[in-house]
């Protein structure tokens, strides 16, 4: 196996030992601490059916058992796993229909001559002192868990930066002076600072009832 180290002339004569001795290299089966019963499995099973969502520490105090024996039971016997819930946007039913308008007359302005020279794509990224990341998007690859970890501090300073792309150029960042950056400084950016840069460009507007105004090509 890889990182692995040969076995010694010890492993190896009890290896064939054993094989001598039984004819298999198998391993010999454990005794140890006994599993839980087949009702305490059931007990466990019937209580998450009836509410998936119910925490371990709950679900141990109902049934008058270790939080541990809960996991080993869901994990090992009933081969279950935890989801994280997926958070989306709400859609009013009017919603659909804009989307669609959105996308037809998209792909009819696309059609026109020097319409995607005017597309600018942009972002935003709050960049923490106390070095805070989203979880969820680094990754740290190696051969064993490093366990990593980074101190969070509440309200730490952070500083909030805005990117664009176009055809023609890759806009320098933009940095806010505000810790916060509201719907009226950001058209401000895009108005005072995104437009100066590139005169070209045709702005238009739209209103989504579940988010800010914003300001868009």
């Amino acid at each position: 196996m890889y990182h692995t180290g040969p076995p010694t002339d010890k492993t190896i004569r009890e290896w064939y030992m054993k094989f001598k001795q039984s004819g298999c290299l198998c391993a010999a089966k454990r005794t140890g601490r006994p599993g839980p019963s087949a009702e305490t499995v059931e007990r466990v099973q019937e209580t998450f059916v009836r509410r998936p969502q119910e925490s371990t520490t709950r679900a141990s105090r109902d049934l008058q058992m270790s939080q541990s024996s809960v996991w080993c039971i869901l994990c090992k016997r009933l081969r279950v796993k935890g989801y994280r819930v997926l958070i989306l946007q709400a859609l009013n039913p009017q919603d659909h229909n804009l989307r669609l308008r959105f996308c037809l007359d998209f792909q009819q302005r696309l059609r026109e001559d020097g319409f995607a020279k005017k597309l600018v794509f942009s972002d935003e990224a709050s960049f923490h002192v106390c070095g805070k990341v989203n979880r969820h998007n680094v990754c740290i690859w190696g051969t064993e868990n490093p366990h990593a970890t980074i101190e969070y501090v509440r309200d730490s300073p952070k500083v909030n930066v805005f990117c664009a792309v176009s055809s023609c150029k890759v806009h320098r960042p933009f940095f806010f002076v505000e810790p916060t950056v509201t719907s009226i400084k950001y058209l401000d950016m895009l108005q005072l600072w995104l437009c100066h840069n590139y005169r070209k460009i045709s702005w238009t507007s739209f209103f989504n009832k579940t988010e800010p105004r914003h300001t868009t090509i």
